[in-house]
């Protein structure tokens, strides 16, 4: 045995690949230009951050690094004035930063509603080597939507790119039962689940209700996209079967046009332990401490026929529902571990300035028909 060193090598100056000194990405994207990947073709050096609406949220970002050798500078233009940005100039490099750039609309001086385009931003640098004959420069797009709610709306959530997602406890109103059947109310539960709270019904120890026997939570909502199949999924806490199989959890939702008589449509989203197994998808039910995030177990889908305000109304028929989230999917879903944010809901968000991030943690117990403030 001898000890040997290996044979020794020369190791080239580092040097920058052909796409360049400069990168560039956007939120919503694992795709990065110059150059391609498997999440961006080699023929498009453009990239579409999500859009922008008055209803969603007031900043979206693309972010600009090093992916080279050399110090940069870099200096992003806009299309149009009414578009800002949080920085229009910077350095990548040793001696400077990647930097994340947040993109605005000043809605005072851009077009005025309904108005759709898709507005571009320059992003330039003096560091171009070969890579200027394999890519053009580096163009972010941003989507810009500008479009409202009627006066008439006063309260409620509204969609913004393709979705509404609401807290579970953010309810318009409750509704009694048409046909009560004893003391059933909806109580919030405070600092709980994966949004901070809850809301299901009380006492414990209720026998299962019909939906004419049962309160319901009624949310407002305006859509302005019309779909064959809105999908409203419930994200609720994990629950067994505990009356047993054969009378399974079980609640009822309905999504319909303000105004209109509600269709309710009956999920029981647990299914039978067959032998000595739990219920399809409880496994992952347990780790993420909700049902609905993995599965269509609670998925139901409805049609929208139109632009307008529609009711989600949602009738827990046991105190083992409690509902944590609702999400009504129009086309804008994108893969996350809980969903969007909270939508925007008029009455206590701001139009153009809204952060998402806000959530619903009141508790106690609610009268039925008493409409929170």
């Amino acid at each position: 045995m001898r000890n040997t060193l290996p044979a020794m090598i020369h190791v080239q100056t580092k040097f920058p690949s052909l796409a360049g000194h400069v990168g560039i990405g956007v939120e919503g994207s694992n795709a990065t230009v110059q150059g391609d990947d498997k999440y961006h073709g080699n023929s498009n050096n453009n990239l579409a951050i999500p859009p922008i609406d008055p209803y969603g949220p007031s900043t979206r970002y693309f972010e600009i690094f090093s992916r080279g050798t050399k110090e940069c500078e870099w200096e992003a233009t806009p299309w149009q004035p009414w578009i800002k940005l949080s920085q229009y100039k910077g350095t990548v490099g040793a001696k400077g930063s990647d930097t994340r750039v947040f993109v605005s609309v000043d809605w005072a001086t851009a077009p005025a509603a309904p108005y759709s385009a898709t507005i571009n931003i320059n992003v330039t640098t003096p560091c171009r080597g070969l890579d200027r004959y394999g890519f053009r420069l580096p163009m972010v797009q941003v989507p810009v939507i500008n479009r409202g709610a009627p006066s008439t709306f006063t309260s409620g959530f509204v969609e913004s790119d393709g979705v509404v997602s609401i807290t579970g406890t953010n309810y318009q109103a409750l509704i009694p039962a048409s046909k009560p059947t004893g003391n059933a109310t909806y109580h919030k539960f405070a600092n709980y689940g994966r949004t901070g709270s809850g809301i299901g019904l009380l006492p414990q120890n209720l026998e299962k209700l019909t939906v004419d026997a049962a309160p319901a939570l009624e949310y407002d909502i305006y859509l302005f996209s019309n779909h064959s199949a809105a999908n409203v999924t419930l994200l609720i806490s994990p629950v067994l079967n505990y009356l047993g199989d054969a009378d399974p959890i079980e609640y009822a939702v309905a999504l319909y046009p303000k105004g209109d008589t509600p269709k309710p449509t009956l999920v029981r989203p647990v299914g039978p332990s067959v032998g000595g197994n739990m219920p399809d998808g409880w496994g992952a039910a347990v780790a993420d401490s909700v049902w609905g995030r993995v599965g269509s177990y609670t998925k139901s889908s409805f049609r929208v026929p139109k632009e307008g305000a529609y009711t989600l109304r949602v009738w827990a028929l046991m105190p083992g529902i409690i509902v944590q989230k609702a999400i009504v999917d129009l086309g804008g879903v994108r893969a996350s571990f809980f969903g969007p944010p909270e939508s925007f809901l008029v009455g206590r968000d701001t139009k153009g300035a809204y952060k998402t991030l806000s959530y619903g943690d009141e508790v106690g117990t609610l009268a039925v028909g008493k409409t929170p403030k």
